[in-house]
């Protein structure tokens, strides 16, 4: 863990973002920073990729540290709350961790189905518990989940990552509810936004065109999304669809085969 420069007074606390190191998920740490918080960025195994975005948040006069940790095992889940509240004062949690393995309802394992419910709803969960325990009284916070367009729009591929996805989407109203008036819970539920590793060019641009607005989501939209978030007060329960209108048209397939 490093950790340098100091808090000024413009600063809305801290914001813990997980899996943070790289893609979506820098985007989120320096979207978070840019909106005036401090920022504790989670990662798995990428050490280098998260001090490179620590370093961006430092770049921009926020303090930011890189703390690892293995959602799955309570105790890393435990430790890294821990940091962030030392780091704190925390009001922000970002959960963009994810897994995303394919599989369909014909050949998908227990096991698969497991673990991405493990990882995906389990652990997002007990951070959002965690962090609602541990805010200090008279403190507000507020709850982001990364979703996927594909909570509004099912299709079978997917199966055990949509699974998981629709689970904790559908509990952002309940979330809310059950931590009003202390902390807000909203969701960020992108559509194509960067190709998976080993997607072709052409398919992720197929992919692309297959939207109604024929072009990927922005990265610097979600960010604008979850600025957005952060920065509404009296906005909560709501989950927002970022996907150039994806959900809007029923397929039968992903866009990954379109």
């Amino acid at each position: 863990m490093t950790e340098s420069g100091r808090a000024d007074a413009s600063s809305r606390g801290a914001a813990l973002v997980t899996a943070a190191s790289g893609r979506i998920g820098a985007v989120l740490a320096r979207a978070a920073a840019q909106t005036g918080y401090d920022v504790v960025v989670h990662y798995r195994s990428d050490a280098d990729g998260a001090q490179d975005v620590v370093q961006a948040i430092e770049g921009i006069g926020r303090r930011a540290i890189a703390v690892q940790a293995e959602l799955t095992d309570p105790d890393a889940r435990a430790a890294l709350m821990d940091q962030a509240f030392a780091f704190g004062p925390l009001r922000a949690l970002v959960n963009n961790a994810s897994l995303f393995v394919y599989d369909q309802l014909q050949t998908f394992q227990e096991a698969d189905l497991r673990l991405h419910h493990e990882v995906n709803v389990l652990a997002p969960l007990a951070l959002i518990r965690d962090f609602a325990a541990r805010l200090p009284d008279g403190d507000e916070g507020v709850v982001v989940n990364m979703l996927d367009y594909k909570v509004t729009a099912p299709n079978p591929d997917f199966f055990s990552y949509t699974v998981s996805r629709v689970g904790i989407a559908h509990m952002t109203g309940a979330l809310a509810l059950a931590l009003a008036p202390r902390i807000r819970v909203c969701g960020i539920a992108p559509g194509l936004t960067l190709p998976s590793a080993g997607w072709p060019e052409a398919d992720y641009q197929a992919g692309a065109e297959a939207t109604p607005l024929k072009r990927p989501v922005a990265v610097e939209d979600l960010a604008a999304a979850l600025t957005f978030i952060l920065t509404a007060p009296s906005l909560t329960g709501q989950n927002l669809v970022v996907d150039a209108g994806a959900a809007l048209t029923r397929r039968d397939r992903d866009l990954e085969f379109a």
